[in-house]
């Protein structure tokens, strides 16, 4: 893995964290994955007025020729959804597929290259909301009236909601529908496969660099682990990324899945931490590493990043 796939993990991170201060807390994860919001079936025509995940009305005068896409949502969902010749810009990030290799990269966790936007004379700017797309940035795109539309899933059925919006807005409300109803019957599926399976006490490692960092209550793959029955160790707290060793510790996870191992991070290191010894996880050998960017990414992959969960806690069901 580069240095922009650990870059873009720990972006996300701090995002993330600034969304706590500047949104608040979210809805709780359950044990449940809540239904998506009903689809259309037809492609309807241009003009098209939206609602975006801002909760702003947004009109899209034709469909867009040229969209720049700063989230890997949005990058993913353009990518196989067959729009991908319309995208002439991208936000760097891990997810980046390989057919956008050569387009034009006008925004990292540095920040986003406002002016780069704007020469690419863009019909459609995808930006992320609390906080991923800078403020300051979203304000000089709208000041230039290019179209922007922003996408902020918090939530499974969020997740659903934004992919049918980035359908909606680019042309493709058909293949939206039907990757969601794709990603509703796998999720399912597996769900049931492991209904009867125990529950897992299990901690996600997102960074442990310096302070630990696992996924807050309120994260969207919180809200995965718990339908593939894991009792998450979290802050307690909504919004909150960062866990005392002692709460770990004292929280005694079974299983432990590495976030970061894309990043060099091991089983072997992560067990020869220091105060990491009595962990059950660690006692037992149960630290696992996991696709960090497939998780970490609310898109078009969430089915995946559901199974590649079911896949670590219970290792001895077979998936379809």
């Amino acid at each position: 893995m580069t240095a922009f796939v650990r870059a873009h993990q720990l972006f996300r991170l701090t995002t993330l964290l600034l969304a706590a201060l500047l949104v608040g807390a979210c809805a709780s994860a359950t044990n449940s994955l809540p239904p998506a919001s009903p689809t259309p079936i037809v492609e309807a025509q241009f003009p098209r007025t939206i609602t975006d995940d801002a909760g702003a009305s947004v009109t899209i005068a034709a469909k867009p020729a040229r969209i720049v896409a700063l989230t890997p949502a949005s990058v993913e969902s353009l990518d196989q959804w067959g729009l991908g010749q319309n995208v002439v810009g991208v936000a760097a990030c891990s997810c980046l597929p390989a057919a956008f290799a050569t387009r034009p990269q006008v925004a990292d966790y540095n920040g986003t290259n406002v002016e780069a936007i704007i020469a690419l004379n863009p019909d459609l700017v995808f930006v992320g909301g609390s906080g991923f797309t800078p403020d300051d940035a979203v304000t000089q795109l709208k000041a230039a009236n290019i179209t922007l539309v922003t996408l902020d899933p918090k939530s499974v059925s969020g997740v659903y909601t934004t992919l049918q919006l980035i359908g909606d807005a680019a042309g493709a409300s058909v293949a939206a529908a039907d990757a969601i109803a794709a990603a509703k019957a796998d999720i399912a599926a597996i769900t049931a496969l492991v209904a009867s399976e125990p529950t897992v006490r299990v901690f996600y490692e997102i960074d442990a660099t310096g302070a630990i960092y696992g996924l807050a209550p309120d994260d969207y793959a919180a809200e995965l682990i718990a339908a593939a029955r894991g009792d998450l160790v979290t802050s307690g707290t909504n919004g909150v990324y960062e866990i005392s060793l002692e709460a770990l510790v004292t929280a005694a996870p079974d299983v432990i899945l590495l976030g970061d191992a894309a990043y060099g991070v091991t089983a072997e290191a992560a067990a020869a931490r220091p105060g990491w010894g009595t962990i059950p996880a660690v006692v037992g050998g149960a630290i696992r590493p996991i696709d960090g960017d497939l998780v970490s990414t609310p898109g078009p992959r969430i089915a995946e990043a559901f199974r590649a969960i079911v896949a670590q806690l219970h290792p001895t069901v077979t998936l379809p």
